[in-house]
């Protein structure tokens, strides 16, 4: 199936025009914020249905206006970027970063650049150093949310809204409305502050192979989802592989309870003390002891603490398991017939159920999705400020969606070719189309000092050496914490 860049403007902003007022509305059921969130989409569509030509001749003159601007400095310089992910793994978000840096340099020989790959846990600590000696790098991934915050409180990081036309584009020709319009949804403040890596949306994925061979069914309730896991246990087969080793998959559990009993902001509001919300509230001790159960009773198989990313999906992918609950950025995998085994079309993908009997309703529930424009991408304002990077920092963006897209991943970047999807990337485009009621990652609105605490402790509560409501404590007194201290 093929789609031009237009079409997959329409209907990326559609999706994800929706989150601007889902994630600004108070209760998860206001069947007016459903109501406006359609009109969003209709509007993303009109803007979006505009000329193909004036749109490439307005890109064309804000590009020859900024010319001066983003001009090439032909003076040596190396572009430092730093990253979570190896650049040299084509499956990695910023691998199609290494390949404008290495095109680039190609034509420019007095540019160079230098990738250091640096642990996801470990960057804020590494970038707060850098702040200290003014050596912040060009180009660096972050945690997106409020994780930003302490970055922009000290002028680090290059204000998107304002300053990113000055490398010669306008914003809004390289990156689809929704995507921008999700950044917003991300970001405490008024402007934007970082871009957008890639745009994901996370379910449950299963072996249909299995599931045919074994009779077993997708579940349209959480009780029944609940019960296939015992029905997979009880075969023989581990239901769910899970990288507890890096701990944001246990807290969502959490979340996917919390929000599909009492709408998909109740743990957004939590995080920031809003609308009466707190982590102490008895649906999230409820939540809590949910996702502590479900892996005291082996649902993840034993060990799930030390499992990485890479040995979750070999577990998949080789039938140790039945289901794993992970993102679309595993596209760029899966379409390798190499790497992904199984086959693409032994492949399917749901959404968790919803519960019965809870304040929101079933088919709400199943548009629900935990979408994101994923990790955040930041400019290093010092750096930024020589304009000795523009003119790179032009040539990356206006080809980035379509690097991205041969390499199988979801773009949020505009793209010029046509995108012809695999089986398993039409499920996501299909999924996407979908989640009308899209909200944000169990940490995206916590302080960094409570997202720390929700993590480290995560791995506790998931092994039963720490109650729900201990948890649960800890986590709300560092929310309160951090709103004491402002």
């Amino acid at each position: 199936m093929k789609r031009n860049k237009r079409v997959l403007a329409i209907w990326l902003a559609a999706a994800l025009g929706i989150s601007t007022l889902t994630g600004c509305a108070g209760g998860g059921n206001d069947s007016s914020g459903a109501s406006d969130g359609n009109s969003a989409g209709e509007t993303a569509e009109t803007e979006t249905t505009a000329d193909t030509t004036e749109t490439t001749e307005t890109a064309d003159a804000a590009q020859t206006e900024s010319a001066d601007a983003a001009a090439y400095d032909d003076t040596p310089y190396t572009f430092k970027v730093i990253s979570e992910n190896s650049p040299d793994d084509p499956t990695s978000d910023v691998y199609a970063i290494k390949l404008a840096l290495d095109d680039y340099k190609k034509e420019h020989p007095n540019f160079d650049y230098e990738f250091e790959v640096v642990k996801k846990y470990d960057i804020a600590s590494k970038i707060a150093i850098l702040i200290s000696s003014n050596d912040v790098p060009d180009l660096f991934t972050y945690e997106d949310g409020t994780s930003l915050d302490a970055l922009i409180e000290r002028d680090a990081i290059v204000n998107i809204s304002e300053d990113f036309s000055r490398i010669g584009v306008e914003l809004e020709d390289v990156v689809l409305p929704g995507a921008i319009s999700s950044k917003h949804v991300l970001s405490n403040y008024e402007d934007i502050y970082s871009l957008p890596m890639q745009l994901t949306t996370n379910g449950v994925w299963y072996n249909k192979q299995m599931f045919a061979e074994h009779g077993w069914n997708v579940p349209t309730t959480w009780q029944e989802f609940q019960d296939l896991c015992v029905d997979i246990k009880e075969a023989g087969i581990q239901p769910l592989a899970c990288n507890g080793a890096d701990k944001w998959p246990i807290t969502r559990w959490i979340m996917l309870y919390a929000d599909r009993m009492e709408g998909e902001n109740v743990h957004l509001d939590a995080s920031q003390n809003k609308n009466g919300r707190s982590f102490r509230d008895p649906i999230f001790v409820e939540a809590a002891t949910e996702a502590q159960k479900m892996f005291q009773n082996g649902y993840f198989g034993e060990g799930f603490n030390t499992v990485e990313a890479s040995t979750q999906y070999q577990m998949f992918l080789t039938g140790q398991t039945a289901m794993m609950y992970s993102g679309s950025w595993l596209l760029a995998t899966w379409t390798d017939p190499e790497v992904n085994t199984l086959g693409e079309e032994n492949i399917g993908y749901f959404i968790p159920p919803g519960i019965e009997g809870s304040q929101v309703d079933m088919d709400r529930a199943s548009k629900m999705d935990d979408l994101s424009c994923a990790t955040a991408l930041c400019l290093g304002k010092e750096k930024f400020e020589t304009g000795k990077t523009h003119d790179f920092l032009r040539y990356l963006f206006t080809t980035l969606g379509d690097r991205q897209s041969e390499v199988g991943i979801m773009t949020p970047y505009v793209t010029t070719e046509e995108l012809e999807y695999s089986p398993t990337q039409q499920i996501i485009v299909d999924q996407l189309q979908e989640s009308l009621y899209p909200t944000l990652w169990f940490e995206a609105k916590m302080d960094s000092a409570s997202t720390d605490v929700a993590l480290e402790n995560a791995q506790l509560l998931a092994e039963g050496t720490m109650t729900p409501e201990e948890y649960c404590e800890r986590l709300a007194s560092s929310v309160d914490e951090s709103f004491l201290a402002e």
